[in-house]
């Protein structure tokens, strides 16, 4: 029994060291292949990429264009204002009892107060400038650092 357990330990041991050779064997060397460098390439061009356009949340101001009790009518002026300026975000929050409407992503006071005469037509002269963590692109900080 002794010799048998013996024998199977020695045959393991033998192949697993022969396997283990065998994969050194073949070359020293490693041999990488060329696209994996395009690949690698690729990669480091998409991360820049993803950097550019991330966004990021720094002090500004945005535009207050309701505050009610209502959800249909926050709703419907969030809506005209998508009509209007499809390229803008908005953002609608609910703080009870209130639903509030805020409109654009605006880094100074200046850039506000210019949305905010083209936003009285719409919606009357009860427009509130308040300053916010406005999102910024990525794009636009990198432009500003140049």
């Amino acid at each position: 029994m002794f010799r048998q357990r013996y024998f199977y330990l020695l045959a393991l041991m033998i192949v697993w060291g022969v396997s283990a050779n065998a994969q050194f064997a073949k070359s020293p060397y490693v041999k990488r292949d060329p696209r994996v460098d395009k690949l690698v390439d690729k990669q480091i061009e998409l991360n820049k990429q993803a950097l550019r356009v991330r966004t990021t949340l720094e002090p500004g101001f945005r535009i207050l264009v309701i505050s009610t009790n209502k959800r249909d009518l926050a709703i419907d002026a969030k809506s005209r204002l998508l009509k209007i300026y499809p390229d803008q975000k908005s953002y609608l929050f609910y703080q009870s009892p209130y639903f509030k409407l805020q409109f654009g992503n605006f880094k100074t006071m200046k850039e506000a107060e210019m949305m905010k005469k083209e936003l009285v037509m719409e919606f009357g002269e009860n427009l509130i400038i308040i300053p916010s963590q406005v999102e910024v692109r990525g794009e636009k900080q990198e432009a500003e650092n140049f």
